[in-house]
């Protein structure tokens, strides 16, 4: 097949998954070309468009991620110019809120099958207002309904609130989850179970980006409660990321000042942005979860999972039902600091400080397991082929 993947927003979660899904349909002989907006990508998607021009065409696309009439027009016509000159495709597939939009409209005007993956809908943000609210429902009902051949939800929890907002029908979705590849779940060696919690501190942690949405805040918050709870236990936080790759650089400085004034900057240590996440969860005994919303079971979530560690998340989509699965694992409820804290403490508190982390490790294996049977990227390229073809044998009839 002849495939056009569009992208506007590159980097972190969606550009992981565009990159893994692309590599498989490229392997498996297909032809790939990705349209993308070059100011949009991580260095991780950079490097990944550097190393495969030989098997995959990319072409960057003038896209911007807020919404203007000009800008907007413009790349839908560098994306129709492309289609003609590089076509026929067989199936575009737009990415995201901007690139799903682009694709879809192209796909409609020049009838070519369209598959949209949202990667987390907008809609599902507490932070929009009922008039955005209003003004983003119509347009993904208007191209869900009208310019959509499938919509791709990467979770169970990401498709019943599609369905739910009527975004598409029932028939119209199909739940393709995230997925890790075989490398990731072959991640460290078990961990030595020889060091007391009393002498090394609990190590709590996290990876993600500095955003709202990620609520670093409260997870300082929750740490901050849970050190005056459990004074007599040694323990830390460890965060890595900032807001110099989301936009949120001010949110990072307010963190960093929350840190200073709660006089635990000796427990609480903010790394910045960091490009050896593996080596950091190497560090952890538990993972944690402050999200306000996440539409998709995250890569975060999947590579701490690989890297057999308990988890401590907010009860949000994919996450809930993923988490759940496994016994141990920790869910509690959105916004709430006192919540995430008692969290952490019932994991703390599993055993006596001697054999903790061995306590610990049990439930991180079980979590390495689930991710191994349940989120292959060898069986999520195959399914997304399947759906690919069955659009084209649909068009042909």
């Amino acid at each position: 097949m002849n495939l056009l993947e569009v992208v506007e927003s590159c980097g972190a979660g969606v550009g992981r998954h565009v990159q893994k899904l692309c590599e498989g349909l490229a392997a498996e002989g297909h032809l790939v070309t990705v349209a993308y907006a070059p100011w949009r990508a991580d260095e991780a998607f950079l490097r990944f468009v550097a190393s495969q021009e030989d098997r995959i065409s990319f072409v960057t696309l003038d896209a911007q991620r807020e919404v203007s009439p000009v800008s907007d027009l413009r790349a839908f016509a560098q994306l129709v110019r492309l289609i003609r000159k590089r076509g026929p495709f067989d199936v575009i597939h737009g990415h995201s809120s901007k690139g799903g939009a682009l694709a879809r409209i192209a796909g409609r005007a020049l009838g070519i099958p369209t598959v949209y993956t949202p990667h987390g809908l907008i809609l599902a943000s507490p932070r929009l207002s009922k008039t955005e609210y209003f003004v983003y429902a119509w347009i993904e009902r208007f191209l869900g309904h009208l310019a959509t051949s499938k919509f791709i939800a990467v979770s169970e929890d990401e498709s019943e609130f599609a369905i739910k907002i009527r975004l598409t029908s029932d028939k119209g979705v199909a739940v393709i989850e995230n997925a890790i590849d075989d490398q990731d779940l072959e991640y460290l060696p078990e961990k030595v179970l020889d060091e007391d919690v009393s002498y090394k501190p609990l190590t709590f942690g996290s990876a993600m980006r500095f955003s709202y949405e990620k609520a670093p805040w409260q997870m300082v918050e929750a740490f901050i409660r849970l050190n005056s709870t459990l004074p007599q236990l040694p323990m830390r936080l460890v965060i890595a990321g900032d807001g110099k790759h989301t936009g949120d650089g001010e949110l990072f400085s307010d963190v960093r000042r929350q840190v200073e004034e709660s006089g635990l900057s000796d427990k609480i240590l903010l790394l910045g942005w960091r490009s050896d996440v593996r080596e950091i969860l190497r560090e952890l005994d538990v993972f944690v979860v402050s999200s306000l919303t996440e539409s998709g079971l995250s890569y975060a979530v999947m590579e701490a999972m690989a890297a057999r560690l308990p988890i401590v998340s907010t009860d949000v989509f994919g996450t809930r039902r993923t988490l759940s699965k496994v016994p141990g694992n920790i869910l509690v409820p959105t916004g709430n600091p006192d919540a995430l804290a008692e969290g952490m403490k019932r994991i703390a508190t599993l055993a006596e400080p001697k054999s903790l982390r061995e306590s610990l490790q049990e439930i991180g294996r079980a979590n390495r397991d689930y991710v191994r049977t349940h989120f292959s990227q060898v069986e999520t390229t195959r399914r997304t082929i399947e759906l690919y073809r069955s659009l084209v044998g649909q068009k042909r009839q």
